[in-house]
Order: C-alpha cells, then sequence, then structure tokens
C-alpha cells in the first residue's frame, strides 16, 4: 500500500518518474496514480471470477458477460471504439471467428539439391506443427538458412546467430552440442541442457523466434527421433486457430509459424554440405543460406467453423500530433478455463487479476493521456493457445509496425513458494536492456513496487518471458514486458482460483507499475528498445 504522504508529494514522485512532464502534468498523473485502488481492483476480480461467469471460457456465455462488463468499462473511462459491429456501429469488440484447422493431403515439403528434387512424406520423413500460423494456407519456396545448433548463449563463447540475417526465413537447425577434440564448448550444465533437444527447446526456439525465422527446420538426433511417434501423434490433432482479415495489407508469417521436425536419415542430401558429426557434435560449419538447397513447403488446411469470441479493444488518443501515431498496446488474457467435470473454475489469479490491472490502468490513463496513444485490450483464447493475441497481432486495427511496446500482464494476485510477496517484470530478448532500465527507472522513481529480479539476471532469461500473450507481439518483433507474480503456483487451473484467495495489494502494485510503465513510454519523446539483450 503507498503512503498518502509520498503520493501527495506529486512533483518529486512524479517527475521522479518523468522527468521531462510539466509539474501541471505531473499532477494528473500523481492523482490518476492515486485512483487506482486495491477497493476497485476487488470489485473487478469479485465479478469477474464469480461462479454466475462460470470460468470464462472463450465463446461462451460467461465470456461474452465478462467482455460486456470490461467494455463498459472502458467506455466509462471515455476511451474509443477501433471496431465496428456487423451493422457497422462503433464497437469495443474485435470479433474473432474460430475455426478447427488440420492439415491435408495437400501439404507438401520437397527438397531441392544439385538439381535434382526429392518430395519427402508427412508423417514418414517430416511432421509439421503450427505453432503461432494463422492456419492460413502457405506456399514458400526458398534458400534456407543453417542456424548450426540454434544456439545463442554469447557469453559462453558461442553464437550461431552472430552476423545472421535470418529474419523471414526458413531456418535449418541441428540437435545437439558443440564439441572441440572430445570437449565439450559449452559449461557442463548447458551442454547437457543442449544435448537434449527436449531440455532446449525452449531456449532454441526463442532464439530462432528473436531472430524472425518463420519455420524452423529441426533435423533430430537419434535419442529424439526414437520419440517418433509420439511426435507424430501429436503433430496430427487437429487444433483451433482465429480466422482473421488484415485491414493493413499483407502481413507477412510471424516468427515460428511452423516446426518441422524431420528424422536425421531423411535430411542426408540435405545436409550434405555441412561439415558436422550429428552424433558427437564434432566439425565446423559456417551458419548463412545453404547454397545449392532450396526447400519448397506448402501447407493447406481442412477448416471447419467454430466459435466466435471478442477482444475487448478501447483506444486512448495520444495529445502529440506526431508521436500519437505510436502505439502502446497494455494487455491481459480476459478467458479462462470453464467448467471441468462440473466444477466452475473462476480464474481469480489466472487471469481476472491481470484484466481487473487493464480495466484499472485504463481508467487512470485517460485521466493523463500521454503523448503516444495507448490501446487497452483485454484478449480472448489465451487458454486455448494465445489465440486472442495471435488474432491482434495478425490483424491490428493499426499498422503493426506503429506499435511500438507491448505490456501484458497474467496472474498477479498470489503469493508462490518461490516468490513470496513479489512481483516479476520481466523484457523480451528484443530490446531487454532497454526494457529492463526503463522498468527500474519507473518503479525507483516512484511506484515502489516490490520486485524480484533473479529471472531477469539468470542464465537464461529469455526462457521466462515467453509464455503469456506478448510472445505474439514479440513475434512481430515489438518489444514486450511481462508482468507476472510468478509461473505455475498455488491453485493453477484448479477450481479453488476463487477471488479470496487473492492478495490485493500485490494487484495493486502491479497495477501501478503497468499504468507507470505507459505513461513512462507513451510520454519519452524517443523510444528506442535497442536489439540489445
Amino acid at each position: 500500500m503507498y503512503a498518502p504522504t509520498v503520493l501527495g508529494r506529486f512533483c518529486l514522485v512524479v517527475l521522479g518518474i518523468l522527468g521531462s512532464v510539466a509539474c501541471g502534468q505531473a499532477q494528473s498523473i500523481s492523482n490518476a496514480l492515486e485512483s487506482i485502488t486495491e477497493a476497485e481492483l476487488r470489485d473487478h476480480i469479485y465479478f469477474l471470477a464469480a461462479d454466475l461467469l462460470e470460468g470464462r471460457d472463450a465463446g461462451t456465455p460467461g465470456y461474452q458477460l465478462a467482455a460486456e462488463y470490461s467494455a463498459i468499462h472502458l467506455e466509462q473511462a471515455g476511451l474509443e471504439t477501433m471496431f465496428t459491429d456487423s451493422a457497422g456501429s462503433p464497437s469495443y469488440f474485435q470479433q474473432i471467428q474460430f475455426a478447427t484447422s488440420a492439415l491435408n493431403d495437400r501439404t507438401s515439403l520437397v527438397v531441392h539439391t544439385g538439381g535434382s528434387e526429392r518430395t519427402l512424406v508427412r508423417g514418414e520423413d517430416y511432421v509439421i506443427q503450427e505453432f503461432m500460423a494463422s492456419g492460413a494456407d502457405r506456399n514458400t519456396f526458398e534458400t534456407p538458412v543453417f542456424l548450426g545448433y540454434g544456439i545463442e548463449e554469447p557469453d559462453l563463447g558461442w553464437n550461431d546467430y552472430e552476423g545472421l540475417d535470418a529474419k523471414g526465413k526458413i531456418g535449418v537447425m541441428i540437435v545437439g552440442a558443440p564439441v572441440r577434440n572430445g570437449d565439450p564448448v559449452l559449461p557442463p550444465e548447458l551442454h547437457q541442457l543442449y544435448s537434449s533437444l527436449q531440455q532446449s527447446a525452449n531456449a532454441r526456439f526463442q532464439a530462432a523466434m528473436n531472430h524472425g525465422v518463420t519455420t524452423v527446420v529441426v533435423i533430430l538426433d537419434e535419442d529424439s527421433a526414437g520419440l517418433w511417434e509420439l511426435i507424430k501423434s501429436q503433430a496430427s490433432n487437429p487444433s483451433i486457430r482465429p480466422m482473421t482479415e488484415t485491414p493493413h495489407g499483407n502481413v507477412p508469417a510471424p516468427s515460428f509459424s511452423e516446426l518441422v521436425l524431420m528424422k536425421p536419415e531423411t535430411a542426408v542430401d540435405l545436409l550434405a554440405g555441412i561439415d558436422v558429426e550429428l552424433e558427437t557434435g564434432e566439425g565446423q560449419y559456417t551458419t548463412g543460406p545453404m547454397e545449392g538447397v532450396q526447400l519448397s513447403l506448402e501447407t493447406r488446411h481442412d477448416l471447419e467453423p467454430g466459435y466466435s469470441s471478442p477482444n475487448v479493444v478501447g483506444l486512448l488518443p495520444g495529445t502529440d500530433p506526431v508521436l500519437k501515431d505510436e502505439y502502446i498496446v497494455i494487455t491481459a488474457h480476459l478467458d479462462h478455463v470453464g467448467i471441468q467435470n462440473g466444477a466452475i473454475f473462476n480464474g481469480a489469479d489466472d487471469n481476472a487479476s491481470g484484466s481487473a490491472a487493464v480495466i484499472e490502468a485504463a481508467e487512470a490513463a485517460a485521466m493523463a493521456p500521454g503523448k503516444r496513444s495507448m490501446i487497452f485490450v483485454l484478449l480472448t483464447a489465451e487458454e486455448k493457445g494465445l489465440l486472442g493475441s495471435m488474432a491482434f497481432a495478425s490483424s491490428p486495427p493499426v499498422p503493426i509496425d506503429q506499435i511500438v511496446l507491448n505490456i501484458n500482464l497474467d496472474m498477479v494476485g498470489r503469493n508462490s513458494r518461490d516468490f513470496p510477496d513479489v512481483l516479476l517484470a520481466m523484457g523480451s530478448e528484443n530490446g531487454r536492456a532497454d526494457l529492463l532500465e526503463m522498468i527500474r527507472e519507473v518503479n525507483e522513481g516512484g511506484i515502489h513496487a516490490p520486485l524480484d529480479w533473479r529471472l531477469n539476471e539468470g542464465p537464461d532469461p529469455h526462457n521466462h518471458v515467453q509464455r503469456s500473450d506478448q510472445m505474439s507481439f514479440m513475434q512481430r518483433g515489438i518489444p514486450a514486458i511481462l508482468i507476472t507474480r510468478g509461473f505455475m503456483g498455488p491453485d493453477y487451473h484448479e477450481p479453488s482460483d476463487d477471488p479470496d484467495t487473492i492478495n490485493y495489494e500485490k494487484v495493486l502494485h502491479a497495477t501501478r507499475l503497468t499504468f507507470g510503465l505507459a505513461i513512462e513510454a507513451a510520454n519519452r519523446d524517443v523510444l528506442d528498445f535497442g536489439a540489445g539483450g
């Protein structure tokens, strides 16, 4: 809880957050900060996590009621609509049509090498798992880039991405860890990590995503090839996908749209020019375009129409005639997992807490608009695979290159064993150093949320910032901040995740930090998050 004496010192406190603003604007920001209260956050969470809403499963009446509630509060705060309904009237809803999507037999992968071509057999030679793909058909023919092991550990002497331009390309990756003269290059713990695809998948695929690789082709090793039947079974399952139109021209496929897993014996000709021993890790190679090799990948889908469910979106226009065309997007997912086996999963922490924070931050920001515009979004279908954020990023209401930052909240209301009474605020690998510097400046300048920095400072910080909707923005190259109380923890996806278990002071901290970060980002004359981690 913030002491009134601190909040009342508006010039000192708020100028600490925003050194460049006038004192009158600082007064407005201070008043806005004070307007965020535990009582209002409690009211929002008790409504959103009530049995009446039946767990807010996307596409259900309970979720729709939560969406209506959120839209009313955005409207009352004075935020503007960005969409229209079926009758052409202004609407806070980005209505998303979902469909069941399955790759059909017209999907193909052809390897072209040395003037010859070989059509691979899906399910026998390779499988495809679609991740952030929209479900739309694709057809690409290109020279892939070789990613080596796909390991990015520059501080430890190995970086397969150094000097490599892989954005928008198919990348080919081998499994394992580098060895020189029989000795591991990486420290023992990381060598063991990267020697297993299952253990290192997060690190490898996050690095590929950070560098904009659209399709990752992984050549399995003998250990992972032994799991082929399980891999094949998982890849064959239909998925739920949002079907969206793109209002601002063609948006390219996001990074890490597809994962192609290929048997090692299938890839012999594909890797013919690569001097590396897959089983031992010995050998030299150079990452970059695979000269003399082309891959033709075509994905074709069978779609079955499903349900529709909206994102709730409100716009707070910026005050600067130029900077207002840049946008800060503040998000939290509104959905949860509904009713299972007769029990209602109310999802008070996951994620009524984050949704309440976004609503309150929007109301506060409307009292002190920034130079840049802010878009506040309550997202649907996160629990089904980040589908609402994927739809928003695939079909945004503004040009995607004008979105300069995402701030996402997910589960900010509970204590956990590893992170009691603290919050985590983590930056994406894209711009991480600058994002963390901004978080520190804002928090120390007047917010004073109890932040734990251990995961930011650990050996693999990028592994911890990919578990929620900020991923959909990161895949488009947009820097992102995740605010959370930590992962899993008490009552995670259990019917016992109820409002009376919430630490409301923690939600207050998270909301005020979100407001402070959004206002800071909106008012900086120059907002430039470099690519350095």
